[in-house]
């Protein structure tokens, strides 16, 4: 009775080093690509997280940047809010989005600007806005959680592609040797024939 082995000693018995003559080229080829795509595959973990870190640190320096630039106002509401309208297919569509015509002073200058206000605003109401560095009116500040967001974002992108393009590159190369393989085994097979059919003849 054969004796029976396991996976891990199938596994050692495949390695590219080993002796057996009828381990083929072809076939420690594919057995080094598969262990080097799987060095790539658990190097990229580090990597990821080294990008994440980075684009994380970026992105929050960026937004804290942009908004300590940034300086909130009290405006005055001049006119009735405008509720927004969007173009859809033939139609249009209303958006939960109301804007009025507003007046503000910031440092001893007067500015107005038609900006975003809450839906009950009347004519008289006080809202607060955001100005940036040109005294012009600006988004409000971006929470530092978006910094998170754009770290976790570019440290999957760049595990996806790593893990993507090893996945691509042993897949490739498997496809080609068992293509190869496949020819040699028919041109075997054809001269195994071609000979037998020559001693059947004789």
């Amino acid at each position: 009775m054969p004796k029976q082995t396991g996976p891990a000693a199938r596994m050692w018995q495949l390695r590219p080093w080993n002796s057996n003559p009828l381990m083929r080229p072809s076939d420690r080829c594919e057995v080094l690509l598969r262990l080097l795509a799987a060095l790539v595959v658990l190097a990229a973990v580090p990597l990821a997280g080294a990008a994440g870190t980075a684009a994380y640190s970026t992105a929050a320096a960026r937004i804290d940047a942009a908004n300590a630039a940034k300086v909130a106002v009290s405006a005055t509401v001049e006119q009735d809010p405008q509720q927004l309208t969007a173009p859809l297919n033939r139609g249009a569509v209303t958006l939960d989005v109301h804007t009025a015509p507003v007046r503000w002073t910031w440092q001893d200058r007067s500015g107005s600007a038609t900006v975003e206000v809450p839906a009950g605003s009347v004519p008289g109401t006080e809202v607060r806005i955001w100005l940036g560095p040109d005294g012009n009116p600006a988004p409000a500040p971006v929470p530092t959680s978006a910094a998170a967001t754009e770290g976790i974002s570019a440290g999957l992108t760049m595990l996806c592609a790593i893990w993507g393009g090893a996945l691509a590159a042993t897949w490739l190369t498997t496809l080609l040797l068992s293509t190869r393989r496949a020819a040699r085994w028919e041109r075997e097979w054809r001269a195994i024939d071609h000979r037998i059919g020559g001693e059947d003849r004789r």
